[in-house]
């Protein structure tokens, strides 16, 4: 069948592909730095763990005022500087999904759904308005479901109701994106999300 299908040109098959919603995009971008932090959160307390039950194995004295800090100069940095890498990407995105407008509607849920995991996460937050991001948030996709049946550009395949993805567990974010990339044959990037979705799924 692929032989005997003429395929369209690049160009062509731009001109009918819409373009994404730079929001839509960014939140997506979003969410991927945001499992990474929590996945390097959890790898460097795992770390910090074996370190502090092998503890017999450090100087005498040398475990004693450690603590959360137990593995800070030994393997423990790397985990530590990918948490804070992912960090730093998180924010960033935050800043540009804020100073980024919306050009549809599944922009605005996007941008929405990505305010309302992060107050979820952060744990400092009043529950004051997460209710009301979720009430406007589910309005939104109720909205959008009626307006269009079709998945707005650079959205998973399949996922009719917009914001959902971000709603999911971070392990099976991860997860999705495992598949994807072994439906794509990316060997890479479907071992590092793999790893990922172990990491997330153990802790939880």
């Amino acid at each position: 069948m692929t032989a005997e299908r003429s395929e369209p040109s690049a160009d062509h098959a731009a001109e009918d592909q819409p373009q994404a919603d730079p929001a839509l995009v960014l939140s997506l971008a979003w969410i991927d730095a945001h499992v990474g932090m929590l996945a390097s959160c959890v790898r460097q307390q795992q770390a910090e763990e074996g370190f502090l039950e092998s503890g017999a194995l450090f100087p005498v004295g040398e475990v004693i005022g450690r603590g959360e800090g137990a593995c800070a100069d030994r393997d423990c940095p790397g985990f530590l500087k990918e948490e804070q890498d992912a960090a730093e990407k998180a924010d960033a995105l935050l800043a540009q999904i804020a100073a980024t407008p919306a050009q549809s509607f599944a922009g605005v849920v996007a941008k929405l759904a990505v305010i309302l995991r992060e107050a979820s996460d952060n744990t400092d937050l009043c529950e004051f308005p997460l209710p009301h991001i979720r009430s406007a948030l589910a309005d939104l996709r109720r909205l959008t479901h009626e307006a269009t049946g079709n998945e707005p550009a650079g959205w998973p395949a399949g996922d009719q109701s917009i914001g959902a993805l971000f709603e999911q567990p971070a392990s099976s974010f991860a997860a999705w994106r495992a598949f994807g990339a072994w439906s794509q044959g990316n060997d890479d990037e479907y071992r590092a999300w793999t790893d990922t979705f172990k990491t997330l799924q153990g802790a939880s």
